[in-house]
């Protein structure tokens, strides 16, 4: 006895499989690059992020407590800081905003294997204060930044460069994305 067209279960053959997975292999191997471009310069991004709103926070805290408030990052490039442009800038201790305790002192940390450095536009070195803070920009208390032009530089290995540069009249950040290392300019 011999089943009825009917009666036969539906499925797909062994050539129809093939194809498909021919087909999915070829799709990854298009996608696949730009997945690993996209996820590349994720901590370079939240580093900037991060300058931008510690630069934001200077800039603000300059404007509401009517005096000079420094923006510096570490000699090792991984932190940075905002706090009064004082004597005591060494010595303060970090406290955020709702501490109530006094000045804005407030310190992070960049994500791992993200750097930033100070770049001077005669190309000279930063020379770091005793505590190892080297200073980014002093904000003034009508908004304007003391340096002419302050430029940042955030680096992670295998992803572009991104550059800020503070303008020193209005205070205000301007972001620049370089080229993959290795790649001309």
């Amino acid at each position: 006895m011999t089943a009825s067209p009917a009666a036969r279960r539906p499925g797909v053959s062994l050539v129809e499989v093939i194809v498909t997975m021919a087909v999915l292999v070829a799709i990854g191997g298009i996608l696949a690059p730009t997945f690993r471009a996209m996820g590349r310069d994720t901590k370079s991004k939240a580093a900037v992020d991060t300058l931008r709103g510690r630069i934001a926070d200077a800039r603000g805290a300059a404007v509401e407590d009517g005096r000079p408030y420094r923006l510096a990052v570490s000699t090792d490039g991984k932190r940075l800081r905002v706090s009064p442009d004082a004597q005591a800038f060494v010595t303060m201790a970090a406290h955020t905003e709702e501490d109530d305790a006094g000045p804005l002192v407030a310190e992070s940390t960049l994500p791992p294997d993200v750097t930033a450095t100070t770049q001077h536009e005669d190309g000279s070195q930063a020379t770091p204060d005793e505590a190892g803070w080297v200073r980014v920009a002093t904000f003034q208390p009508d908004g304007t930044c003391r340096e002419d032009t302050a430029t940042v530089k955030i680096t992670e290995p295998g992803a572009k460069a991104i550059t800020i540069r503070i303008r020193g009249l209005t205070g205000s950040a301007v972001t620049e994305v370089g080229t993959a290392p290795g790649k001309p300019s």
